[in-house]
């Protein structure tokens, strides 16, 4: 299973539960994000149930790290650890100790699905907690109340933190993100390319408040 032939260097490390919670198995697996092959997959049991070939013992929630500290050591006696140029895992892995263990939590880069997954669930718990918003109207200089001010911006920020992924250029990608409320109020000379249109953000348009909530 483990070859450094074809190995891409970009190595793709994430965990199955067989439950949600309190789950007494856990598989872990690499990947070589590129060409998908499997470099390496362990199985870690928790002791207790009559389970066969249980080997630990710790919490259910660090069952990842583990196995991500078995990988590493397979990787590294097969020389292809020092091969690796980025490890892409998800925001819930607690292997940071086990990638500063082998020397290489340099490397360590979020996996896109996972970073949009979690970012469009934030943004929904933000949204539903300002369902109503009061606002300084400095036209009528008094304060108003505004019903829903975030309500169509979850998909649309999606696509907009898809359209940061896809620019190559790391500076200008942070760029992108830095500035996506002027990019949902219409200006998009901070966009990449500049003539980037999108869902305008009317409410936001018509308050700077609502600018600096988001």
């Amino acid at each position: 299973m483990l070859s450094r032939k074809s190995f891409s260097g970009y190595l793709s490390i994430d965990a199955r539960w067989t439950h949600r919670r309190n789950s007494p198995s856990c598989t872990v697996t690499a990947l070589d994000a590129v060409t998908k092959r499997v470099l390496a997959c362990v199985n870690i049991n928790h002791i207790g149930g009559n389970r066969q070939h249980a080997q630990y013992s710790g919490a259910s929630n660090n069952m990842e790290s583990a196995g991500t500290r078995i990988i590493l050591k397979q990787l590294k006696k097969y020389n292809i650890l020092k091969d690796v140029k980025e490890i892409i895992k998800d925001r819930d892995n607690k292997s940071v100790s086990v990638f500063k263990e082998f020397g290489v939590s340099h490397l360590e880069r979020f996996d896109p699905g996972h970073v949009s997954k979690n970012i469009s669930k934030d943004f929904t718990k933000f949204s539903a907690s300002h369902k109503t918003v009061e606002v300084f109207n400095d036209k009528t200089q008094k304060i108003e109340k505004i019903e829903r001010p975030f309500w169509g911006l979850n998909a649309s920020l999606s696509m907009w933190l898809w359209s940061c992924f896809a620019e190559e250029n790391i500076d200008k990608r942070t760029k992108m993100w830095e500035n996506c409320v002027y990019h949902y109020v219409g200006n998009h000379s901070f966009c990449e390319p500049h003539n980037y249109k999108c869902f305008e953000w009317q409410k936001g348009v018509n308050s700077i408040q609502l600018q600096f909530m988001l």
